[in-house]
């Protein structure tokens, strides 16, 4: 089961949470960050030690922290094409749009909510 670290109010923690839902895992989700504190307590810091959220973990693996990582391991790990496409570079055409969409999308729609 994957456990995830973050309020559910921070843009890339939803980021996250949308990916989880659209592959349909199981998941136990934290609060942690802002309001909810915790990431500066050495338990939070081994597993990331920049102090930020989301942290994902995935039964007994290493955690994995920042969005973008932990969107591409669940992709590469949980999914099927056109998700996340086998092949190189188709899977580089859905990256290139995903990443696209980060900077041009989401940045202006969250600075203007959050």
């Amino acid at each position: 089961m994957l456990t995830i670290w973050g309020r559910s109010n921070s843009s890339n923690v939803q980021a996250l949470m949308w990916c989880v839902a659209e592959l349909g895992l199981p998941y136990m989700r934290h609060g942690a960050g802002h309001r909810y504190g915790g990431v500066d307590t050495p338990e939070f810091l081994a597993m990331n030690p920049n102090g930020t959220i989301p942290v994902l973990r995935d039964d007994e693996d290493e955690p994995i922290w920042e969005t973008d990582a932990i969107l591409r391991y669940l992709a590469s790990r949980y999914s099927v094409a056109p998700f996340w496409p086998a092949d190189i570079a188709a899977r580089a055409q859905v990256d290139k749009w995903a990443e696209w969409a980060k900077i041009n999308v989401a940045l202006n729609f969250t600075s203007a909510i959050f």
